[in-house]
């Protein structure tokens, strides 16, 4: 167990035996890390930001079933933030930024990968608009994977879903990206 878990499950230990003050510490340790995979989902900072504090509040309320041999606090608490992110938006539309599967199959894996790839600041503005357009979990895996550089394993835990099936989302997500990009640098 590496000692950041060592930490958070003392003061998991140190909440649940009547001190509370001991979560303020795990709220400080992660509030940026959940904030920021829930804005990544909710674009609107203040919603955002109610979302992550209710995220721990509803981790403060249910600790007791906290289980450190299953997940990590971060993980458990980004789980948490996620699901409350997707009772924000199911009442909204989904999809915004969507493709065929047809296209898709057209597209290369090596087109498809080197859409995250990019020093050029056009395109860096394109992927930017692109990932914006992302329905909410889409984008919200974008930015856990390729900006935060979580492990796939550990985002697949927070979204419910095996490795192997959010790679092959990733890859798809990848794909849609490649192809608005393409779209609009051609001016299409």
């Amino acid at each position: 167990m590496s000692e950041i878990n060592e930490i958070d499950n003392l003061c998991i230990r140190r909440v649940l035996s009547g001190h509370q003050e001991a979560f303020a510490l795990l709220v400080d340790r992660y509030s940026r890390s959940v904030f920021d995979l829930v804005a990544a989902m909710v674009p609107q900072r203040e919603d955002a930001e109610e979302l992550a504090q209710d995220a721990f509040v509803r981790a403060y309320q249910r600790l007791e079933s906290f289980d450190s041999r299953r997940a990590a606090f971060l993980t458990w608490v980004s789980h948490i933030a996620y699901h409350l992110c997707l009772d924000h938006y199911h009442h909204l539309p989904a999809v915004r930024l969507d493709t065929d599967e047809q296209t898709l199959q057209k597209i290369s894996d090596s087109e498809a990968d080197s859409v995250m790839d990019t020093d050029d600041d056009h395109r860096i503005r394109l992927l930017t608009e692109a990932i914006r357009l992302l329905p909410p979990t889409e984008r919200m895996l974008v930015q856990q994977y390729y900006f935060e550089e979580r492990d796939l394993k550990v985002i697949a835990e927070i979204v419910d879903m095996s490795a192997s099936t959010l790679a092959t989302r990733l890859h798809r997500i990848r794909k849609k990206l490649y192809h608005w990009i393409k779209s609009h640098e051609n001016g299409q």
